[in-house]
């Protein structure tokens, strides 16, 4: 091997360490699957979380739905306890590509989406 391709082989060796590493330290925020249950509160134009919904104030105008088109219809959270269910904070980039691929768990288990009566 000689001097030039030396050099791009170290060149290439640091880069891929450098995205590792940084992929282990540098947090992100990751949002619910868009198939996440959601209350919608349609006189407020408000989501709840199923967990939070004890506690918030909702009208009787309610509708079990998707996160997603929660978001679609550019509804915002009842209060800081939706807001943060659908929220997971600080997860580095890695772990972040792994939960999205399957291959580690999110915060949100399989009982928190809403699957269709066809499945």
């Amino acid at each position: 091997m000689d001097r030039k391709e030396r050099k791009v082989v170290i060149s290439l060796s640091v880069i891929v360490l450098i995205l590792l590493l940084g992929g282990l330290v540098v947090p992100i925020n990751v949002g619910a699957p868009s198939d996440t249950r959601t209350i919608l509160d349609h006189t407020t134009q408000n989501y709840v979380s199923p967990s939070c919904i004890d506690d918030a104030e909702v009208t009787n105008y309610l509708q079990e739905t998707t996160y997603g088109h929660a978001l679609s219809l550019d509804y915002d959270a009842e209060s800081s306890c939706s807001a943060e269910f659908y929220q997971e904070s600080d997860v580095p980039l890695f772990v972040a590509m792994l939960q999205m691929i399957g291959v580690s768990e999110q915060k949100w288990s399989e009982e928190d989406m809403l699957h269709s009566e066809t499945e």
